[in-house]
């Protein structure tokens, strides 16, 4: 094969795209590009610590120090050491977490107010003596009645998980334990006195979020966050639904890995607080329909096409131990209820956290992601009404030339000047790519500077455009400066990818202001959630024709309010049936449905006319 051959190889869950030529390894070809794996030999092929999965491609075959350090079910797998690994087409390829030196950035913080626990699960010490000869009482009947003498709690009752461990952990602490009860039953049984933990998850279509939090005072212990699995076969939703048809398992494939790195991220919190986890006995998990969908294993085909039905709209309490999560034998997961179409239980938790069901002003929520959700409040309104539209992963990254997640080396921060370009990148790191907000930037700022017209096209008579392999293109940062020791660009195909997702967003919340009578000028609020949202230059995000033209509107950014909405449902039951009244509440409007969607779309995808140069 000629060496001058070029393969693209998708790096997953980072969302890095790097080039390999058929003599350079994967190893060689991520550490060009910027993305350094771990290899304690120096992709040498001996430690083993390279690790990948090969997810669609071909590949040359596993040498021997493969085959001698990987086994034949890895292999089988698609298990590969990177620096082992030539391309032979096209490739889309996992990298482990464990196999990345530097992470990904996952903004999980917020900014939204407190409220006060009222948790579904209790905690009650109890000392109780233990049997005797003259008192054979069996050890489930000695809890029930220690606790209806301690506290007065009537009708107790376990199931036969929480049965299991009664007998091993009464003798083993000398009969004095803590019980979990929620309602009327016993979900947990630990040694001495320990606090009820819960588990608060936003689980994104690219992003997963997590809290750790104490449910008797709602104080969150720890946080943390991994990116979603499940992007290695699909960055988009409608892709995993696919591969879910096309594939007999692939269902359970997909509900396996998002599963997995839910209990690796509990054991993360675990030991970052020193709990155990039979401590954690209640968790509130959010997602769009398809996700929570995906997690359950619920049947999908009938979300990826027309009218996108879901299978089951209530909320849902499920057993821990059926999603195969590592938590107290009895404990439950709670899936808040979804409003329609793709608008799921994270756009209720959203809705939740900002009190957009409480406002006394009109006011939109906008949670901006591979999925973006539109909430619309106003006063006196007996209904909030919401929409879906699909931005895609351009904002994540994806489908930018150099774009990438919001990892180390990741340009968040864009400015061109007359004399070059100021910028600023994650960690201080020599640039490798641009991230959702410095992607959003530096358009702003190519329209800005005049380098592209309102149609999103190149000035090619501008000296500063250059004309590269794909066509017109802009350099943000030579080689020589960046950490890739290539340039960093901004292509034509580039900008019509962000026009793409913006022209979404931008004919979604106008839609959804016609559709409720709703002139612009009322808008008094905007209030922008979500990772990307945390990290977006409002002024160029309006500039560039972001959001519609709300001349009296106010913006707000609050970080992941998803996640803070899952506490609450996790903390309070007044929060849950908030919950459930959103969403029998709030009437969902399909864009697709109203006629002059497809041209509000084509004239969202235009630069504003008028801008601050």
């Amino acid at each position: 094969m000629p060496n001058n051959t070029s393969f693209q190889v998708q790096l997953q869950p980072i969302g890095k795209r790097v080039t390999a030529t058929p003599d350079v390894s994967l190893f060689e070809a991520a550490r060009e590009s910027g993305i350094d794996l771990t290899s304690a030999c120096g992709g040498e092929g001996s430690c083993g610590q390279c690790r990948i999965v090969l997810l669609s491609g071909e590949v040359t075959p596993p040498n021997l120090d493969e085959e001698f350090i990987l086994s034949e079910l890895e292999l089988q797998q698609g298990e590969r050491l990177a620096c082992c690994t030539f391309a032979r087409s096209d490739l889309t390829v996992h990298v482990p977490r464990e196999s990345l030196i530097t992470g990904q950035r996952l903004q999980i913080a917020s900014d939204l107010r407190e409220i006060e626990p009222d948790p579904l699960v209790r905690a009650y010490s109890l000392k109780l003596t233990p049997p005797t000869l003259e008192d054979i009482r069996p050890d489930l009947t000695r809890v029930v009645d220690g606790l209806a003498e301690a506290y007065d709690l009537q009708s107790v009752f376990a199931g036969t998980a929480v049965s299991r461990t009664l007998p091993t952990i009464l003798r083993e602490n000398d009969w004095q334990v803590t019980v979990f009860v929620r309602d009327r039953e016993i979900v947990g049984m630990v040694a001495g006195e320990k606090r009820p933990l819960g588990f608060a998850v936003d689980l994104g279509t690219t992003k997963i979020a997590a809290y750790l939090v104490d449910l008797a005072t709602g104080e969150d212990l720890a946080s943390a966050g991994a990116p979603n699995p499940q992007i290695g076969y699909g960055e988009d939703v409608i892709s995993r639904l696919n591969h879910v048809h096309r594939n007999p398992n692939g269902g359970q494939v997909l509900a396996q890995k998002v599963r997995e790195t839910l209990n690796d991220l509990l054991h993360e919190l675990a030991y970052e607080t020193n709990i155990t986890l039979d401590q954690v006995v209640d968790a509130c998990i959010v997602g769009n329909t398809a996700m929570t969908h995906l997690l359950l294993q619920l049947p999908v085909r009938q979300l990826a096409t027309a009218p996108y039905v879901a299978a089951v709209g209530s909320s849902l309490s499920v057993a821990a131990a059926e999603l195969e999560l590592e938590m107290a034998p009895g404990a439950t997961v709670y899936i808040p209820p979804c409003i329609g179409g793709y608008v799921g239980a994270d756009h209720v938790a959203m809705i939740l956290a900002c009190d957009l069901d409480l406002e006394s002003k009109t006011s939109l929520g906008v949670d901006i992601g591979t999925n973006t959700e539109i909430a619309l409040r106003k006063p006196g309104a007996a209904f909030l009404s919401s929409a879906s539209c699909a931005s895609g992963p351009a904002f994540e990254g994806a489908h930018v030339s150099d774009g990438m997640r919001a990892a180390s080396g990741a340009i968040e921060k864009v400015r061109i000047t007359e004399s070059g370009v100021d910028l600023t990148t994650i960690d201080d790191m020599p640039a490798v790519g641009l991230c959702g907000s410095g992607i959003v930037d530096a358009t702003a700022e190519l329209y800005r500077s005049g380098l592209i017209n309102n149609r999103g096209r190149f000035a090619k008579e501008n000296v500063r455009v250059g004309n590269g392999r794909f066509g017109a293109e802009f350099c943000l940062v030579p080689a020589a400066n960046s950490g890739s020791n290539r340039d960093v660009i901004i292509t034509q195909k580039d900008v019509n990818e962000i026009q793409l997702a913006k022209g979404a967003i931008h004919a979604g919340l106008q839609i959804l202001l016609e559709a409720t009578d709703t002139p612009a000028e009322e808008v008094e609020e905007v209030i922008v959630a979500g990772a990307f949202g945390s990290f977006l230059n409002i002024k160029n995000a309006i500039a560039m024709g972001l959001f519609p033209e709300l001349p009296n509107a106010q913006y707000r950014q609050v970080g992941n309010a998803a996640v803070i909405g899952a506490k609450w449902m996790l903390i309070s039951r007044e929060a849950r049936r908030r919950a459930e009244k959103i969403a029998h509440n709030t009437n969902y409007n399909e864009l697709t449905t109203y006629p002059k969607f497809g041209r509000k779309f084509a004239l969202g995808m235009l630069f504003p006319e008028t801008i601050n140069k």
